[in-house]
């Protein structure tokens, strides 16, 4: 007896053993970083000829029974298949539920479908609506826009972690930033070159919104594909509206930045630097010896929680003057002032609160359940003993100069990013960069795993901005990989060192 035939909006959950007939949008591989990569699932997309959009798993021991048949755009009979609740978090998809194969699951590719089913669905959201989504972690929408930027670290001589930025002109005339890291950056890059061509529109799914720095970030995830010009229907009604026929585009000029180390200087050779040269924005590596916390100037201070900027203090609320909110979200967060010494000179290192994170591996906010919580709590008079720990410790420093440290006002310099003795180089800075790369504290966890490249996937580690990894499907707790299309990941990363800040030869660094 024929099974009944179901839609995709009418599912509910528990056991369906009627048929779907959808088209397979996507598909991902989903690893957990924290296992060595080991391979969870293999998670994608469906939609049927409602245009109901549906997120569907496969779990890692199941996968290769259906691994095979996986063919992005082919329609397929899918039965016998467990229907759950879709997760809150990372949501890929509007529908309440979500399609979970099973033992039993038929999963049959169809060749002569009577269905008329689109060939393509994308989630694309406003700029006021992706930074309404920025921080919440429950939304991964699409983004298609004109690119007017490529910022890339992936150049010959330069090893280890790997980043790409991509600048979107959306609504309005306003810009985003795409991040996307190792595996993906790789993958991009790859689909570059093979294309013969930089890209004039680009279409980026499954993009998870971060607020860093008052700064709206759009970062890559597991779900990530990326798509060119005229490959989607999309994309191809801007590119027609923004060029036509092509005939009429402006400028040729390459849109893609290299990248050069950053090199290190000695804390006298960086006083000297900021007294003799031209004002300007610069980074420079620094290793130096914790000598002294600056108590007078505190420890932290009270955050905006969505824009990070410092709050004014009413009776009994916040005012956030830079988000304009009479009532915003505090959050506590670090601003530590370190004296610091190498063997030639002594100066002041301001570090925030992401690198402070990652130094003592505790939120600023955790130290109100210790030092007083409340409006009235004055919680940055009194250091914790887990930041006068930091005293006594030599870090390498990634300092960023701006016009300000070359006046005669200026007391400190500001850390960027912290790197112990066991920690990786940095990544390379951006020649030319404007303000539109990504975050400093931006890291990837590791780079692909060649084993499992084959020539139909990539697949690549993600780690987002502020060290919170975006997760697909219904596992929150895990860091995902993506299985992105038809590109290899890129060669493994090798060992990384920081550089020694005695080498001799003229110093470097980062010029904007």
């Amino acid at each position: 007896m024929a099974n009944s035939y179901t839609l995709l909006a009418d599912l509910r959950a528990g056991r369906c053993s009627n048929t779907a007939e959808v088209r397979l949008l996507r598909f991902w591989k989903a690893r957990n970083t924290k296992k060595g990569g080991e391979l969870m699932s293999v998670d994608m997309l469906f939609v049927d000829e409602q245009s109901t959009l549906i997120h569907g798993t496969v779990n890692a021991s199941r996968s290769q029974t259906y691994r095979q048949d996986f063919n992005e755009g082919s329609i397929y009979s899918l039965s016998g298949f467990d229907v759950t609740r879709s997760n809150n978090n990372f949501r890929l998809s509007d529908a309440p539920v979500c399609v979970r194969f099973g033992e039993g699951t038929r999963f049959t590719r169809v060749t002569d479908s009577d269905k008329v089913i689109p060939t393509e669905m994308f989630r694309f959201r406003s700029y006021d609506q992706l930074l309404a989504l920025a921080n919440t972690n429950r939304q991964l929408p699409d983004i298609l826009g004109e690119l007017t930027a490529i910022r890339s670290t992936i150049s010959d001589g330069l090893h280890g972690s790997h980043r790409v930025m991509l600048t979107l002109c959306v609504e309005r005339g306003l810009s985003v930033c795409v991040s996307l890291f190792d595996g993906l950056a790789y993958a991009f890059h790859e689909k570059m070159t093979s294309y013969g061509a930089e890209p004039k529109v680009v279409l980026v799914t499954s993009i998870n919104p971060k607020i860093v720095g008052g700064r709206l970030f759009l970062n890559g995830t597991s779900a990530t594909h990326v798509y060119f010009d005229t490959e989607t229907n999309a994309a191809s009604t801007q590119y027609a509206n923004l060029f036509g026929d092509g005939l009429n585009q402006t400028g040729t000029s390459s849109k893609l930045l290299h990248a050069q180390k950053i090199e290190p200087i000695t804390v006298s050779e960086l006083n000297q630097y900021v007294l003799t040269a031209d004002p300007q924005t610069i980074e420079f590596l620094c290793t130096a010896r914790v000598t002294d916390i600056q108590r007078e100037k505190g420890w932290c201070y009270i955050g905006c929680a969505k824009c990070t900027k410092k709050l004014l203090r009413e009776i009994s609320s916040f005012t956030c003057l830079f988000c304009d909110n009479t009532s915003a979200v505090a959050s506590l967060r670090y601003r530590v002032e370190l004296s610091v010494a190498d063997q030639t000179d002594d100066a002041v290192f301001v570090a925030f609160d992401m690198e402070m994170v990652k130094l003592t591996n505790i939120q600023a906010s955790e130290a109100v359940q210790i030092l007083g919580v409340g409006v009235d709590a004055h919680v940055e008079d009194e250091l914790p003993q887990f930041v006068a720990d930091i005293v006594g410790k030599t870090f390498t420093f990634q300092l960023k100069l701006g016009e300000f440290n070359f006046t005669s006002k200026h007391q400190t310099f500001t850390i960027s990013r912290i790197f112990t003795e066991r920690q990786h180089a940095p990544l390379p800075a951006f020649v030319g960069d404007g303000d539109d790369h990504g975050p400093d504290d931006v890291i990837p966890v590791q780079n692909p795993v060649a084993h499992e490249v084959s020539p139909d996937t990539s697949t690549t580690v993600i780690e987002q901005a502020g060290g919170v990894a975006a997760v697909t499907g219904e596992n929150p707790n895990a860091n995902y990989q993506s299985s992105s299309s038809a590109v290899p990941g890129g060669p493994l990363g090798s060992s990384k060192q920081i550089a020694d800040p005695n080498e001799n030869g003229k110093k470097k660094a980062r010029l904007e």
